[in-house]
C-alpha cells in the first residue's frame, strides 16, 4: 500500500512538472507568433516606403550604366580597342616611393584635355607659396613596411622647361600630357598636387628651376654644343630647337621610304597599301581619315528601334570598315549577320556612284578577296566587325605564276 502510494505521488509530480513546461512552451510560441506578425507588419510597410522606390531607382540606374558600359565597349571593339583599366596599386615600401612617382598610368579617353598655354609666372607664385606653407627641414611620420619611421622633409627638385616639367629625378613629362595637366591645375588651384598625397600627405616644399626659356629634347638628345663643320661647307650651332621639331621616325616618314609599287613575275605588286593599313592598327597616322556613314537598312532599323524602344536590347550586328583605294576614305557600314556580300557591294557601289564591278573587296590579315557575292557575312567571318580593304578588279594570274587558277571553259 505504501509502495502504491509513493508511486502515485511521483505520478502526480511528473504530470505537474510536464503541465509546467507546456505553459513554457505555449508562451515561448505566442511570442514567436507577435514577432513574426510584427516582422511582416515592418516588411509591408518598407516595401511601400521611400527607402524601397530609392532601392528601385538605383536598380533601374544601375541597369542603365551597364548598358551604357556595354554600348562603349562594343564601340571600343569596332576600333580594334580593347578597355584594361587602370595599373594595380604599388606593394607600400620605401624602395617602390620613387617608382611609384614615376610610373606612367593608362590612358583614359575622359582624360584627353587640350594642350594648355601655361602661365609661369603665376605657376612659380603658386609654387613659392605652397613650399612655405611647410616648413623646410620639417619631420614627419611616414609608413615603412613593418611600421614607420620619421623622415626630414627635403624640397622636391623641380624644373620647369618650355613643353614639360622635370619632378624629381625624371621623367620628362610633357604639358599636353594628361598626368602633368592635373599636376598644374592642382597647383594654380592652390593645392599640393594630389599625387603626392600618398608620400606627403602634409606637403611639401619645391625647389624650383625656371628653364621656360629652353625646350627638353623629348627625344633624349641634347642638341650637338659645338660648331660642326664639313669639306667645304660651315654648318652653323642650332641655338634652339624649335618647339614642333621631331626627329622621331613618324608612320609617314617610314612610308615614304618604301617604293609605292614593285613588279614581281610581271605583275604590280602594292607595297604601301597594306603596310599602311597595317601601321594604323596598331599607331595612329598624323593625318586623319574622315569616315564615311552608309545609310543602311540595318541602320535605319536600329534607329528606330533606339526612339521607339530605347530600353530593348539591340540585336546582334556586323559593323565594317572599308577603306577606298587611295587610302583617304573609309567607308562604315552596319549590316546585318544574313545580309551577302553582294548587298555590301551594291552598298558600296551607291555610296560611292560607281558601278560594283569596279572595285573588289579584301583583307589583309588573313589575305582573303570577297568575289563571292552569295556568302552572308556571318559565313565569311565578318560578324560582329571588320576591317577590309577597296582595289581595283585584278585579273587571273598569269601562267608563269607559282599557284595558277584554273582558265575558264570555252
Amino acid at each position: 500500500m505504501d509502495q502504491n502510494s509513493e508511486a502515485m505521488g511521483n505520478m502526480v509530480k511528473n504530470l505537474r512538472e510536464l503541465e509546467w513546461r507546456v505553459k513554457i512552451q505555449s508562451e515561448e510560441l505566442l511570442n514567436k507568433d507577435k514577432k513574426i506578425k510584427a516582422l511582416e507588419e515592418l516588411v509591408e510597410t518598407l516595401q511601400g516606403s521611400p527607402a524601397a522606390y530609392k532601392q528601385r531607382e538605383l536598380e533601374t540606374t544601375c541597369r542603365k550604366l551597364q548598358k551604357q558600359v556595354a554600348e562603349m565597349e562594343r564601340f571600343l571593339a569596332d576600333y580594334g580597342l580593347l578597355w584594361v583599366g587602370e595599373p594595380s596599386d604599388h606593394k607600400d615600401s620605401e624602395d617602390s616611393e620613387r617608382d611609384w612617382m614615376t610610373t606612367m598610368k593608362f590612358w583614359k579617353p575622359g582624360n584627353s584635355l587640350a594642350p594648355p598655354e601655361v602661365d609661369f609666372d603665376r605657376l612659380l607664385v603658386c609654387l613659392k607659396d605652397l613650399s612655405e606653407l611647410v616648413a623646410e627641414g620639417e619631420t614627419q611620420v611616414v609608413p615603412v613596411s613593418g611600421g614607420a619611421r620619421f623622415r626630414t622633409l627635403e624640397p622636391i627638385p623641380l624644373k620647369l622647361y618650355r613643353n614639360g616639367l622635370i619632378m624629381f629625378d625624371g621623367p620628362f613629362r610633357p604639358f599636353h600630357e594628361p598626368a602633368t595637366q592635373r599636376c598644374l591645375r592642382d597647383i594654380l588651384d592652390g593645392f599640393f598636387p594630389s599625387e603626392l598625397r600618398r608620400l606627403y600627405p602634409n606637403g611639401v616644399p619645391f625647389k624650383v628651376s625656371d628653364l621656360r626659356h629652353q625646350v627638353y629634347p623629348e627625344n633624349g638628345l641634347d642638341p650637338f654644343p659645338g660648331e660642326g663643320r664639313v669639306v667645304g661647307q660651315k654648318i652653323h650651332k642650332i641655338v634652339d630647337r624649335p618647339e614642333n621639331a621631331d626627329s622621331r621616325l613618324t608612320p609617314e616618314k617610314f612610308l615614304k621610304r618604301l617604293p609605292k609599287v614593285v613588279i614581281r613575275q610581271g605583275e604590280v605588286v602594292d607595297i604601301r597599301g597594306p603596310i599602311r593599313d597595317t601601321l594604323q592598327n596598331y599607331c595612329s597616322l598624323s593625318a586623319p581619315v574622315p569616315e564615311i556613314l552608309v545609310e543602311t537598312p540595318a541602320l535605319a532599323a536600329e534607329r528606330q528601334r533606339s526612339q521607339e524602344w530605347p530600353e530593348s536590347s539591340p540585336p546582334q550586328q556586323s559593323l565594317l570598315r572599308i577603306k577606298s583605294e587611295d587610302g583617304e576614305k573609309v567607308f562604315r557600314l552596319m549590316m546585318q549577320p544574313q545580309d551577302t556580300i553582294g548587298d555590301v557591294h551594291g552598298l558600296l557601289a551607291k555610296a560611292r556612284n560607281q558601278d560594283a564591278g569596279t572595285f573588289e573587296i579584301f583583307s589583309t590579315f588573313p589575305p582573303v578577296v570577297y568575289d563571292d557575292h552569295s556568302v552572308t557575312l556571318q559565313d565569311a567571318g565578318l560578324v560582329p566587325n571588320a576591317m577590309l580593304l577597296l582595289r581595283p578588279p585584278r585579273p587571273p594570274p598569269g601562267p608563269h605564276t607559282t599557284n595558277p587558277r584554273p582558265l575558264p571553259g570555252p
